[in-house]
């Protein structure tokens, strides 16, 4: 006994206690020191969702493209659960956002980043009305001649929902404004001015503030008077006359004035 004590080294007795814990199917455990395990360490597939921390993946985590239909279930994708301005369009497959994946009220507005959707990132019919949260659709977010006649409603577009200053002359088709689409008017007419016998004259006259001038002409109190020139003139209307006979008459100008 006294020799076997004699042969006991630190080494043999650490093999044999290893040698043991094989043996007999245990598993030794080594501490793991901070940032040990990386990249190499991890099995394929060993990353399991209660292993990511709650608002752990957020965007820059994910790569190009890296969540595809199939990945998001149904009404999973809600208000709640996307930071603000982190759907980007690097981010989302083509045609990955489908209408089954968005909850109702889902998008709004600082969930989305200026110009990140665009045509080929949304599928046909996925983007419906309930989809929309009220005033989430700025005019930052609508790309240009992205929204057709297809598109829009019938009398969706209220005189609300039109910005002042929107409706410019390059929006207006030819010939889509009527006369019955105007507004009231309003008729300017001149005081009389005297025109001398066989001599000739012109006279104006102005619309009133706040109203615009359409169009104009002019008259006179005897018919021996006639216009040989009638044009605008600033907000108003020039008539310019000849007096062909041999004694004094007089003339005024009209215009008529389109209410503001």
């Amino acid at each position: 006994m006294k020799h076997v004590r004699k042969q006991l080294t630190y080494a043999n007795v650490m093999s044999s206690i290893a040698v043991f814990f094989v043996l007999g199917g245990g598993v030794a455990f080594a501490a793991l020191g901070k940032n040990t395990v990386g990249t190499p360490q991890l099995k394929r597939n060993s990353i399991k969702v209660g292993k990511i921390a709650g608002e752990a993946v957020k965007a820059g985590k994910l790569a190009k493209n890296a969540v595809p239909t199939n990945r998001i279930r149904d009404n999973a994708v809600s208000a709640t659960k996307v930071a603000a301005g982190s759907i980007l369009t690097d981010k989302l497959a083509i045609f990955a956002v489908t209408a089954d994946k968005i909850g109702p009220n889902a998008v709004t507005t600082n969930k989305i980043a200026n110009d990140a959707v665009t045509t080929e990132k949304i599928a046909n019919d996925a983007v419906t009305t309930e989809k929309i949260a009220d005033n989430a659709v700025t005019t930052g977010k609508i790309a240009n001649n992205a929204v057709n006649n297809g598109k829009i409603a019938d009398n969706a577009v209220t005189t609300n929902k039109i910005a002042n200053s929107a409706v410019s002359t390059d929006k207006i088709g030819n010939g889509q404004v009527r006369a019955a689409d105007l507004g009231t008017t309003t008729q300017a007419v001149s005081a009389s001015k005297a025109i001398a016998a066989n001599g000739n004259e012109s006279v104006t006259v102005t619309c009133p503030a706040g109203t615009q001038v359409l169009s104009g002409g002019g008259g006179a109190n005897d018919f021996g008077v006639f216009g040989v020139e009638s044009f605008q003139s600033g907000n108003g209307w020039l008539w310019a006359a000849h007096n062909s006979e041999g004694e004094a008459h007089t003339i005024f100008a009209t215009a008529v004035c389109l209410n503001g």
